[in-house]
């Protein structure tokens, strides 16, 4: 088992990030097409794509808790915030990869990070700490990386109490890791 990861990438973070947290060693090979098309996870012979396919497989592996298969199925949340990481992932990348300065926020990343929020909030007046219910799940580690990683895009986290709560409530979870490169303060 192997993924094939780009370590900037936010979909190659979310799987990284994903088997940290579930104690799954995951050995890495560098791959620049992982930028383009996202990470791979070569396993069984075969060749797995897409961050919540991936985090799903490694739901199954013996050696991680089934606690971490909380959510998978349940109101296709981990589609939902899978759909979320690749508007995010499209957007960021525009925004770094951009030659002169943007203009402004781009208005799809306000609406990206409302929809998120009333999400989290929406799930937290219903007595649910994570999105994917009561132990954090695929969904939650797929939504992980837009809220830290929002600030690429120059957006105000002031705007988002249930965003910022979810940040420092992942990052206290055990096994938690941080991208290389992204300060601490995001």
């Amino acid at each position: 088992m192997r993924l094939r990861d780009w370590a900037l990438d936010d979909r190659c973070y979310a799987v990284r990030l994903g088997a940290s947290l579930m104690g799954v060693n995951l050995p890495t090979l560098t791959d620049a097409t992982a930028l383009k098309t996202g990470p791979a996870l070569e396993i069984d012979g075969g060749i797995l794509h897409g961050p919540a396919d991936i985090l799903q497989r490694l739901t199954s592996l013996p050696e991680v808790s089934r606690e971490w298969h909380l959510g998978i199925g349940e109101e296709r949340r981990d589609a939902w915030a899978e759909s979320a990481l690749e508007r995010f992932s499209r957007l960021r990348q525009t925004a770094l990869l951009a030659g002169l300065p943007t203009e402004g926020i781009p208005p799809q990343a306000f609406d990206l990070m409302t929809e998120i929020e009333d999400r989290l909030s929406d799930d937290r007046l219903r007595e649910r700490p994570w999105v994917s219910g009561s132990h954090p799940g695929v969904a939650d580690i797929l939504l992980f990386p837009i809220a830290a990683l929002s600030q690429d895009l120059e957006v105000p986290l002031d705007l988002y109490p249930a965003i910022r709560n979810f940040i420092r409530q992942f990052k206290a979870l055990p096994g938690f890791m941080t991208m290389p490169g992204v300060p601490e303060c995001h």
